[in-house]
């Protein structure tokens, strides 16, 4: 009798266990906020952009969308964060092209693989800008002065960092090396441009939305949008493009949840994305800000994925980023 009443009780214990495993799939998703985890500190274009967005996202799911600012390491203590998760969809990664950077220059050991892709859904923008008094009017100016007088054009840009690859991209597509301009390792788009302003700095790369105060001022100029189209938000501001130079640069704001999320959760997730996404009121919100909204997913997501990938380690291996130790 004794062992018969253990036996039931070890039973039934084992079955209450195994309840939440399988219940995974079993219960409503989700049933408690989804964390939307940035890896920048609140007020960046990461941060806005992520806030903007949840806020719509919310509306198309059971639960609220809540954006988390974990700060460090470039970002990578939010991936190391939200990749370590327990992959039940309730932590979502909100990165753009840095979690190609980090792997590209030795930082990381781990590439975008390591999780599971939503969707990318918001896009940034960025623009080649001067001082407003710079000799330097037209892309044509910077290139022929920069041939000229290899050297002589001071260019801002954070080493290893994004407006760096995009300095280099630039680079590639008009068929200049670094010889040609000093490269002065510089972080931070307003820092940049405040050195442009104090006669410090001729030329750099900074997202669009971070130079808008200083167009509209009139204290920087800009020579054109790394962008293949101009953009329904800013439909006066020509791109590169348009003059003989193919070098779109962007930031793309994407999702991520830890690898093994069950599959039904992450097309509930990208489902409700791609519905935010495509709200008239989010648009608007997001162009007002300057930011465009996306709806990449799916194998065309995989597939730009991988090709973004490839270009970051092929500029990181020409130009000898790669770091040796990567933690």
């Amino acid at each position: 009798m004794h062992i018969g009443r253990t036996i039931a009780f070890i039973g039934a214990i084992a079955a209450a266990v195994s309840v939440p495993m399988s219940g995974l799939l079993a219960e409503e998703f989700p049933s408690k906020p989804v964390q939307l985890v940035v890896p920048f500190k609140p007020g960046g274009g990461s941060d806005i952009s992520a806030r903007i967005f949840a806020k719509y996202a919310s509306k198309y799911l059971p639960q609220k969308v809540i954006v988390t600012n974990i700060d460090g390491a470039r970002g990578r203590t939010a991936e190391l964060e939200v990749k370590r998760a327990r992959p039940d969809g309730y932590m979502v990664l909100w990165q753009h092209q840095n979690i190609h950077m980090s792997v590209a220059t030795g930082r990381s050991k781990y590439d975008y693989t390591a999780f599971d892709p939503v969707a990318s859904t918001v896009r940034t923008d960025t623009a080649l800008v001067v001082a407003k008094n710079s000799p330097l009017k037209t892309v044509a100016d910077l290139n022929a002065v920069a041939k000229a007088k290899p050297g002589t054009i001071r260019w801002g840009a954070a080493i290893n960092g994004f407006s760096h690859f995009a300095y280099l991209a630039y680079l590639e597509a008009v068929g200049l090396d670094e010889k040609h301009f000093h490269t002065i390792g510089m972080s931070g788009d307003q820092d940049r441009v405040i050195a442009m302003l104090q006669g410090n700095l001729d030329v750099a790369i900074i997202a669009l939305s971070a130079a808008r105060p200083f167009l509209d001022s009139g204290d920087i100029v800009m020579l054109g949008v790394m962008a293949d189209e101009r953009s329904e938000a800013y439909p006066n501001l020509p791109t590169l493009r348009e003059q003989g130079i193919n070098a779109p640069f962007y930031f793309d704001y994407m999702s991520f949840v830890p690898k093994g999320t069950p599959p039904e959760r992450v097309k509930i997730l990208r489902e409700a994305w791609l519905k935010a996404i495509a709200d008239p009121e989010c648009r608007t919100e997001l162009l007002k800000g300057w930011m465009i909204p996306t709806d990449i997913a799916g194998p065309k997501f995989d597939e730009y994925l991988k090709k973004q990938l490839k270009l970051f380690v092929d500029l990181a291996k020409k130009y000898h980023l790669v770091e040796e130790e990567a933690k």
